[in-house]
This record gives C-alpha cells, structure tokens and sequence, in this order.
C-alpha cells in the first residue's frame, strides 16, 4: 500500500496491469531494436540526436575519446553529429589505434566527403601527411580537395611542397598548372601544363584532359591558335582512335578564334 496525492491509502497496481506496463514498455523497447536493425539510419538519427543534445549542455560523449586523433591531424573535433555517424566513428577509432593508417584516412576523408565537409576532410588529409612518412599521396588528396573548394592558395601551397619533395611525379605539376589557372596566373600554368606533359617518356599515355586544360589556359591569354594546335597535337598522337568528331569540332572551335591553315591529323605537332 501507499499515500496518494490526497493522503489516502492507495490500492497498489493490479498485476494485471504491471503485467500490461512491462509489455508495453518492453514492446516500445522491441521496435526501436527492430527499427534499428531493419533500418540502421534510424539507428544513426538518434545517436546523433544523442550525440548532439549530450554536447549542448557539455555532457561528456564517447566522441570525446577522439582527443589524440584531433591533435595529431591538427584538425577542431568533428561536430557531435558527424562523429555519431559509424562511418566516420569507425575510422576515427582505427585512427586512435594505428595513427599511420591510410585506408582508415582515406574512408574517414570520403565519410567527411560525403556529408558535405570537403574542407575539413582536405585538412584531415592534410594532417595526416605532415604526422606520418611516406604520405606525399595523401598531401595530393588534400590539394586537390582544396581546389574542388575554390581554395586555389592553399591547393598551389600544398603543390609547391610536393614538388619540392618530388619533383619529376607529373601529377603534382599537374595539380600546381590546375591551382595556377584558378588562381589566374594563366602564362605560369601554361608552362605547368607543359611540364606535365614533357615527364611523360610516351606522350602517347598522357590523358586528353591535361592538353584541353592547357589549350583553355592559351585561349584565357589570347592565344587561340595556340590552343588548336595543343588539341591538334593530342590527336595527331593517334589519329584514327582520337580523330573523333568530338575532338575534330573542338580543334576547329580555336581554329575559327584566330588560327588557320593546321595541318593535316596524321601530322605530329609539337608543342
């Protein structure tokens, strides 16, 4: 027995209806098991809603565990929000584990990525590579990560360190003529594109986009027939697989810009 609310003796609970609460409780505790499981979004819904109400009002999370893994990559925490997302969690955790690990930066990165944080997932990269050797790939990843942002200075930053460190990869070179060109630098990125190209021992392997970008960046300082002689000299390379309409209408695009009399497709041109 107890006092109710008017100081009477109140009866206590019928087992049948304890009987009825515990099945209820236990059959609301069920669904949300089952919805989890049928549905592990729902699951990362409410361990964000979680995550995010425990840091509002600086209640200490599993998120906080990430300390090391923050400064080591000389990152600010991620949001509640994000470190409750097992994509991101998981990685974080390899993280902590082996700090070197490059598949877990590179997953963590692509979680980041994905919702919405190229920035901070560029400066994981970026992190990572200054804490662990052998790690030139990742720096590139984080350059090209700020370039996608417009972020052109630090992307020519991050190329310039690479090249320094590297300086016959072409990729690299490539990355610098790409940031050159967003920042508008255009003749610097001319000779960039250039370079890309000269490391190739067979021109032959040298992908159609890095000649387009280096015409685009003759065409920005009015040269076009400079330009229609870049795309002419990738398809005189091999005619019959990249003489396509495409790539013929292209050439003739610069060519109507000022640039006359090329010669035939089966003719190399150099640069």
């Amino acid at each position: 027995m107890e006092i109710d609310r008017g100081d009477r003796i109140a009866p206590p609970p019928s087992p049948e209806k304890s009987r009825l609460w515990i099945g209820v409780v236990a059959a609301v505790a069920g669904a949300l098991g089952l919805a989890v499981v049928v549905a592990p979004e729902f699951g990362d819904f409410l361990r964000r809603e979680a995550y995010t109400a425990a840091n509002a009002v600086g209640a200490p999370t599993p998120a906080d565990e990430f300390a090391p893994v923050y400064a080591r990559l000389e990152m600010e925490p991620l949001r509640a929000r994000l470190v409750a997302s097992p994509k991101i969690s998981t990685q974080l955790a390899k993280l902590l584990r082996e700090p070197c690990d490059k598949r877990a930066i590179t997953a963590l990165a692509e979680a980041l990525i994905a919702e919405g944080e190229e920035r901070v997932a560029a400066r994981s990269f970026g992190g990572f590579a200054a804490a662990c050797p052998d790690s030139a790939m990742e720096k590139g990843r984080a350059g090209e990560l700020f370039l996608r942002i417009g972020d052109a200075d630090t992307a020519l930053k991050i190329a310039d360190a690479l090249i320094s460190e590297q300086p016959i990869y072409a990729d690299f070179h490539y990355l610098r003529a790409r940031a050159l060109f967003a920042a508008k630098r255009y003749d610097a990125a001319i000779g960039e594109y250039k370079t890309t190209i000269e490391l190739f021992h067979d021109r032959a392997k040298v992908h159609e986009r890095v000649f387009v970008d280096l015409a685009n960046a003759y065409v920005a300082v009015g040269k076009p027939c400079d330009a229609a002689f870049t795309l002419f000299s990738w398809i005189a390379l091999d005619p019959p697989r990249r003489g396509t309409p495409g790539a013929r209408k292209r050439v003739e695009e610069y060519d109507a810009l000022g640039c006359r009399k090329l010669p035939a497709f089966d003719e190399p041109k150099g640069l």
